[in-house]
């Protein structure tokens, strides 16, 4: 009994291993923006396609263009990425995975 309960938990991990492993590198990519030159007086469009570019790099290749809000509060913008993503774990069984990750921006 202990050793399908382990192997049940080990099959968890690591179906959701990687799942975790790309929000952090969305995190990542967004935390970047904050110390990007390229960032100053860009359009949202352009910064858009700079996340864009280095989650490609980063090899996350789910996101789109619309996972990407970018609302400007004062002098500053938020950029946020708010996603979900779905792991088939066994047979008709899925897990649903929700991230939401936001960072602040200079204008």
């Amino acid at each position: 009994m202990i050793l399908a309960l382990c192997g049940f938990v080990l099959i968890i991990v690591v179906k959701l291993f990687p799942v975790y492993l790309e929000s952090f590198k969305v995190n990542s990519a967004l935390q970047g923006l904050t110390s990007d030159s390229r960032v100053e007086g860009a359009s949202d469009a352009k910064v858009k396609e700079l996340i864009l570019k280095k989650l490609q790099v980063d090899d996350v290749d789910h996101l789109t263009n619309k996972d990407i809000q970018i609302v400007k509060q004062g002098a500053k913008r938020q950029v946020s990425i708010d996603y979900e993503r779905r792991v088939s774990m066994m047979g008709n069984v899925d897990a649903v995975v929700a991230f939401d990750n936001s960072v602040e921006i200079g204008n």
